[in-house]
């Protein structure tokens, strides 16, 4: 799966920005509360309800319910697997796509031609989140990572580690 070398070191984890999280979970709170205003517009509409009928409705919401939490675990899933690992060596990029899908790419630092940051929107400037782009040498892919938090930052950190590998290796080139 990811393979770290003995004697590399993690520098960095990179996850979504919280707010890519929050937004999430507000549509899916939205489907866990439609059983309770289907049930506040039976009862304040004057429909009657038998106790056979709130007991089909009791047992059809915690269907709905332990649907909402299974999608709320693959949200989860999703935004907690998506990673990108920094090393002092390489990055690795875990993008996950489904539940049982995800990529692993990996690059190393001396193959980083240019990163370029995306910050756009009002939220993304004022929570401070955005997307990274990392073009590397002899690919036409780019690595894009999105909704990271303080993006400048990661930025910084990437292009230390990759000054630092390029140093160490040029002075092991000049023995």
């Amino acid at each position: 799966m990811i393979d770290i070398q003995p004697g590399e070191k993690v520098v960095l984890e990179v996850r979504r920005h919280w707010y890519v999280l929050l937004i999430e979970t507000l549509f899916l709170s939205l489907f866990f509360i439609s059983p309770f205003i289907t049930l506040c517009i039976a009862l304040f509409g004057g429909i009657p309800i038998s106790p056979e009928a709130f007991a089909l409705w009791i047992f059809v919401s915690s269907g709905w319910f332990l649907l909402g939490w299974v999608l709320f675990f693959v949200i989860w899933t999703n935004y907690y697997l998506d990673v990108w690992i920094v090393t002092d060596r390489k990055i690795i990029d875990v993008e996950q796509h489904r539940l049982f899908s995800r990529d692993i790419s990996e690059f190393g630092l001396d193959r980083i031609q240019n990163i370029t940051i995306e910050v756009s929107g009002i939220l993304p400037t004022m929570l401070h989140f955005g997307n990274i782009h990392v073009e590397t040498a002899g690919e036409s892919r780019k690595f894009i990572i999105k909704y990271v938090p303080h993006p400048d930052k990661v930025k910084d950190v990437i292009f230390k580690q990759h000054e630092e590998f390029m140093k160490s290796r040029m002075g092991r080139s000049s023995l």
